[in-house]
């Protein structure tokens, strides 16, 4: 009601509306969050700039699947920048196309470089992932826990890593943590609203990998066996509806592709041996425990995940009433696990989508310590634990690594591989990248051969084998579609070289010219047009005075 001096006189419903205006500009300058998810916010906001400085700082080739999907999105961009809106959903592809399509959008405003892609990533899917945890963690524990999930997950080293380079697995995590916490917040799938943009939000992650099925079945058996969630039908088919109306479309028309994912996700010949054990076997059983220790979280993050699984699961048996959706994180975390580990092919990326159950967990049960003092030591080692994987994922503090990493596909136990015995308390390089490293000139040389009329550039893949984290084809591929140069696909023969096509050639030594750059190992880069050993061929130069030089 309105004042006694106010209410009846002409001025009342002015009065009214300026208090309603003046009580809106108020919440829209001071949101009414609390101060966990102030602090969530906070912790998100010092990720991003984390990694913002860390692309500044990096200026190395990227190599393997990083090459491969940095190239995709700038084929997208190229796509609809010439007005082919269809192309990136109709083009023969194995993965889906969201993830690069966001990649195009961070090219679109943030220019053609390396980096524009990855931060786009990071821009979109790192709050998808924080919003997630956060507010399944307040559902599970409350606000403070949301907090400590939010720290727990983006202080994952192979969170932290992933969200450096331009790949599919890190925003697949995130949408499969919104499509967690979405479910749980619908209440069994009775508020159909929610229940919908669940299903929507899925979809996407469909559209993000295909291996999104993999992380939600134990969790949607637990809610729907628990309390009765199984009479909510309407929520659940508007659930899967939603889920078909975002993905199908693509689904439907790579039908006949999708044969090439499966065939790795069995355990193709190309799989390294030790990703592939056997199924009843103890190698298949302990396969994934090792890459939680060695990748996705190192010892000290793994014992809060060990710790809050097994408080979950003794305060659920005591208290299954008060449990709240304890038993769902629990069930969506088992049943994850039995399906990531009963597919032949087995990557330590696979954990990623797991990070939202092992955050929640990891950090909830802290907060549930009497007395404060344990509590207290708990947060400080928390704390202490993620400064470490941070210093070690984005500064690169520590020894590097002498032998290739688990991400290249000629490291010493095969790609995706990571150690299967013994433990990882610390470590510098993780899955496919540490600290900034810097550039090896490639990319300022191909950009300085577009600037000056060259089209289309050739190399051998023998000259650039995968393994070389400098100097390989995949990279090069992705150089050039960032600079806008063409390469042929496929065998190269020589006599069809033509002879405007520029062929880098790096050496150890060549002729006499000096090369027109020389790489990080020493070896000499030199470029000649057309069949580079025809006689009277001459060295090439876009940095030299003339251009064409050499005997």
């Amino acid at each position: 009601m309105l004042p006694m001096s106010v209410r009846g006189t002409p001025h009342a419903s002015t009065w009214a509306r300026r208090t309603t205006r003046g009580r809106l500009r108020s919440r829209l300058a001071r949101p009414a969050w609390s101060g966990p998810a102030w602090g969530a916010i906070g912790v998100t906001g010092l990720f991003v700039a984390l990694t913002c400085w860390w692309i500044s700082q990096d200026g190395a080739m990227p190599y393997n699947d990083a090459a491969i999907h940095t190239g995709m999105a700038f084929k997208l961009y190229d796509q609809l920048a010439a007005g082919e809106w269809l192309r990136p959903f109709t083009d023969a592809a194995v993965y889906p196309p969201l993830t690069p399509l966001v990649g195009a959008l961070g090219i679109a405003f943030g220019g053609r470089t390396v980096g524009a892609p990855i931060l786009a990533e990071n821009l979109v899917y790192v709050p998808l992932l924080a919003l997630a945890c956060y507010r399944t963690g307040r559902l599970a524990y409350g606000p403070t826990a949301g907090l400590l999930a939010v720290v727990f997950a983006l202080g994952a080293p192979l969170v932290i890593e992933q969200f450096h380079v331009f790949m599919l697995d890190a925003p697949l995590a995130a949408l499969v943590a919104v499509t967690i916490w979405l479910v749980l917040e619908s209440d069994r799938f009775r508020r159909t609203d929610l229940a919908l943009v669940a299903g929507l939000v899925a979809g996407l992650g469909l559209l993000a990998k295909q291996s999104l099925p993999l992380y939600l079945p134990g969790l949607l058996l637990v809610v729907l066996v628990r309390g009765g969630g199984w009479r909510n039908w309407r929520g659940l088919a508007l659930f899967a509806l939603g889920a078909l109306v975002v993905a199908a479309p693509w689904y439907a028309y790579h039908a006949s592709r999708l044969d090439a994912f499966a065939h790795v996700a069995g355990g193709a010949d190309t799989v390294p041996l030790l990703a592939r054990p056997a199924l009843l076997s103890e190698a298949n059983a302990t396969w994934y425990f090792y890459a939680l220790a060695n990748g996705l979280l190192f010892v000290p993050l793994l014992a809060f995940a060990a710790i809050g699984v097994v408080h979950a699961a003794v305060s659920t048996a005591r208290a299954p009433r008060q449990a709240g959706v304890v038993p769902e994180l629990l069930g969506g975390l088992l049943g994850a696990w039995l399906a990531i580990t009963a597919i032949p092919h087995h990557d330590v990326r696979y954990t990623l989508p797991l990070i939202v159950y092992l955050a929640v967990l990891g950090g909830g049960w802290i907060v549930r310590v009497r007395p404060s003092a344990p509590r207290a030591a708990a947060l400080v080692a928390l704390g202490l634990a993620v400064v470490a994987t941070t210093l070690g994922a984005t500064f690169g503090v520590g020894s590097p690594s002498s032998e290739l990493l688990p991400g290249n596909r000629a490291a010493p136990r095969g790609e995706g591989v990571m150690r299967l015995s013994g433990v990882t308390f610390y470590a510098s390089p993780d899955y496919m990248v540490s600290g900034p490293r810097e550039g090896n000139g490639v990319l300022e040389l191909l950009r300085e051969l577009r600037a000056d009329g060259v089209r289309r550039v050739v190399w051998f893949e023998e000259w650039a084998p995968l393994w070389d984290v400098d100097f390989n084809s995949l990279g090069i591929m992705a150089f050039a579609r960032v600079v806008g140069l063409t390469y042929p696909y496929g065998t190269i023969n020589l006599a069809d070289i033509r002879p405007h096509v520029a062929v880098l050639i790096p050496e150890r030594s060549l002729d006499e010219a000096r090369p027109c750059m020389r790489l990080r190992d020493g070896r000499g880069l030199w470029i000649r047009f057309g069949n580079p050993w025809r006689d009277g061929v001459r060295d090439y130069c876009p940095r030299f005075s003339p251009h064409v030089y050499g005997p």
